[in-house]
């Protein structure tokens, strides 16, 4: 078996190192590059999507074979050790009376250890102590992978709407530039203003050009999660709709336990892996006994007798006494990691509750108040161009505002997506929140 305490480090090591505006219904860029999936184009919500990451993504796959792994070594660690045959030949081959095999002796024995201090059982505990490590750190990673799936969730469904921006500002470009000529042509407008709707115009395709590109970067990240290709996501259920209040932080603050929270889960079976490892060790500190027995065959008679035997290790040298007070030593670690986890993920909440807050403050204060102005100015000012009232630059301005306001609303609405999946996961993977995020009518 493994020591205890070697296992435990390989194990804890590593660890200690906005849709808002866009038609929902609408198709999904795809990405040329990607090759074709054995699955069918779907139609996905992120209920839809989480479910796939839990079903096929490949590093949870993994984690669960190494679940059954464990599983494996609870079963081994019950066996008892195995008993010992031994044959002896003795006063053969001599010289005087030893000469040939008249005296010779031949002894069959066979010995079995056995085990003091509650080993097997001791041994046992420690392994379900592993299994339950091993069950952790798949919780622990399943939830960290979902996350992570409905983050690329909320980027996707961003970069969509993030398009159909771009889309909407070269349409209007595409328009502004026609307008141009034809006010070219009356005499109303000088070639300058010919010049900078081109200009405006070359931008917009730029930028879509660029957005294209995003869209289906994300689409691919997106299917990544569970180890599939952009080819398999046709289009989204539903749209990214804040709620009228973020929710409180007492509703995450009370499932921040040991049993909600992944993380102090994890922790929490590491400090109850090493309780069962400093009682292997311990046990070990008591030397085992070996009996035996068996037939002796004497050729001088010839006599058969019967044998019997036992020892026991003499253990004034070594006690394990130093391993004992390494796995003490790391117990308390244990221990104290946990303690420290708690007071990070607690600090992790709060971090991630502040910024949901502000997200949502920020998403609202735009679309209530910022984004009616900017529209009504953009169709004033339009108004006011048709008239021969203002030059065409303030158009430009004026479109340019919109259309960047509507980018910081989704951002606001992507930032507060963002932090409202990070506090979720802080407390369980269900997502339930999350979920309603973009379920909301």
């Amino acid at each position: 078996m493994n020591s205890p305490r070697i296992l435990f480090l390989s194990i804890i090591l590593p660890l200690l190192g906005h849709a808002a505006d866009a038609n929902p219904s609408a198709t999904l860029p795809s990405a040329s590059a990607e090759s074709p999936s054995p699955r069918a184009t779907a139609t996905l919500s992120l209920g839809d999507v989480l479910a796939r990451t839990a079903e096929s993504n490949p590093e949870l796959l993994a984690q669960a074979l190494g679940r059954q792994a464990s599983e494996g070594r609870v079963d081994q660690a019950g066996m008892r050790p195995n008993p010992t045959l031994s044959l002896s030949v003795e006063n053969f081959g001599g010289t005087g009376r030893a000469r040939g095999s008249d005296v010779m002796e031949v002894t069959v024995q066979a010995n079995q250890l056995i085990e003091r201090g509650d080993k097997s059982g001791r041994r046992i505990a420690f392994a379900e102590r592993e299994r339950d490590m091993a069950q952790a750190w798949l919780t622990l990673r399943r939830s960290e992978v979902l996350a992570a799936s409905a983050g690329a969730y909320a980027k996707a469904l961003a970069e969509r709407t993030r398009l159909a921006l771009s889309e909407e500002q070269l349409k209007l470009a595409q328009e502004t530039l026609a307008s141009a000529h034809r006010r070219l042509q009356a005499a109303i407008a000088s070639p300058s203003e010919v010049a900078r709707a081109r200009a405006a115009l070359a931008s917009a395709q730029a930028e879509y050009r660029r957005t294209q590109a995003s869209a289906a970067v994300a689409l691919s990240a997106l299917a990544a999660t569970w180890g599939g290709s952009a080819a398999e996501i046709a289009e989204f259920k539903g749209a990214l709709r804040l709620p009228e209040a973020p929710p409180e932080l007492a509703r995450f603050e009370k499932a921040l336990t040991v049993s909600g929270n992944p993380r102090l889960g994890w922790f929490s079976a590491a400090v109850e892996g090493q309780r069962a490892a400093l009682e292997v060790e311990t046990a070990r500190g008591l030397a085992d006994v070996t009996v035996g027995a068996g037939v002796r065959r004497l050729n001088e008679g010839p006599a058969t007798a019967f044998v019997v035997g036992a020892s026991i290790p003499l253990t004034f040298r070594d006690d394990n006494s130093g391993n004992i007070r390494a796995a003490r030593a790391t117990v308390r670690a244990a221990e104290q990691s946990l303690r420290a986890a708690e007071a990070e993920q607690r600090l992790a909440l709060a971090a991630a509750h502040a910024e949901l807050s502000a997200a949502h403050a920020q998403a609202t204060a735009l679309r209530r108040e910022a984004l009616p102005a900017a529209e009504e100015a953009a169709v004033s000012v339009q108004s006011a161009y048709d008239k021969g009232l203002l030059p065409l630059i303030d158009v430009l301005d004026a479109r340019r505002a919109l259309i960047a306001l509507r980018r910081d609303l989704l951002d606001a609405e992507l930032a507060y997506a963002a932090a409202l999946v990070r506090a979720e996961a802080l407390v369980g993977a269900s997502f339930s929140e999350t979920k309603a995020l973009f379920d909301r009518p």
